[in-house]
């Protein structure tokens, strides 16, 4: 049942200033410095991001597509995503984007806009990422999805977010807010894929309660893959996609 409490706005202690640090020179060595260039640029004005004393319930399903895996190690999470070409602009106004990471409790939420620039590099990219709440995200889960667009629209095009200095990983991980229901993924074509997703249910505070997971070399390179899913809910089944899109190697 939903639970109304009130937000905790954060403020950067001096501590964390060091983690931003420690951060950025990690990302300093996942990149080449040409890489670095303002070719994501944050939009929002203040970063947005809430930590709350429990967890509020979410009408959202998709809560992460990710090739990596969702923390909560013990390491300072570094955002960053595989930027497809078909999202940048090759002239004229920046493409407009949307990165929301939600911690699995539900007690930390980030909701931003960022601007593609024109003629912006593709492939593996970092973003900028200036959360005051690093000692929470080092300790708990999150999953985090990046679409096209505004970030009122309910998204259909995703592209594939990091969260880890880390390379990706053979799988993408789709995480669903499927309430503990059953849940499946699937894609056609002449290299279909089918697979029952993983339950990840915890009784308390969830924001997704599964995990499905896709193989990496399935998707197209370059281009778009349209991913299928079902949730058995109450003996009815849900159905929905989202297109994952992809930089060329």
């Amino acid at each position: 049942m939903p639970v109304v409490n009130s937000t905790v706005l954060l403020q950067r202690p001096e501590g964390t200033a060091m983690k931003r640090f420690l951060i950025a020179i990690a990302c300093l060595l996942w990149q080449p410095a040409a890489a670095l260039s303002q070719d994501i640029v944050l939009a929002t004005d203040p970063f947005d991001e809430h930590v709350l004393d429990r967890s509020k319930v979410s009408t959202e399903i998709v809560m992460g597509v990710m090739l990596t895996g969702p923390g909560g190690d013990g390491k300072s999470p570094i955002l960053g995503m595989e930027l497809p070409q078909a999202w940048v602009p090759s002239g004229g106004a920046p493409t407009m984007i949307c990165v929301r990471v939600t911690s699995k409790n539900g007690r930390y939420t980030s909701t931003n806009a960022y601007r593609i620039m024109p003629h912006a590099e593709t492939g593996r990219r970092p973003i900028d990422f200036p959360s005051a709440a690093l000692d929470f995200l080092e300790q708990n889960e999150a999953a985090v999805r990046i679409t096209r667009g505004d970030c009122h629209e309910r998204p259909a095009e995703f592209a594939p977010a990091l969260w880890s200095a880390e390379g990706p990983g053979e799988s993408l991980h789709v995480f669903l807010n499927a309430g503990g229901q059953r849940a499946s993924v699937a894609s056609d074509g002449p290299d279909g894929y089918a697979a029952q997703c993983v339950d990840e249910t915890e009784e308390i505070g969830l924001k997704y309660s599964a995990r499905c997971e896709f193989p990496a070399a399935k998707l197209k390179p370059g281009g778009s893959t349209t991913l299928y899913f079902t949730v058995n809910r109450n003996r009815t089944a849900e159905h929905f996609q989202i297109d994952v899109v992809t930089p060329k190697p």
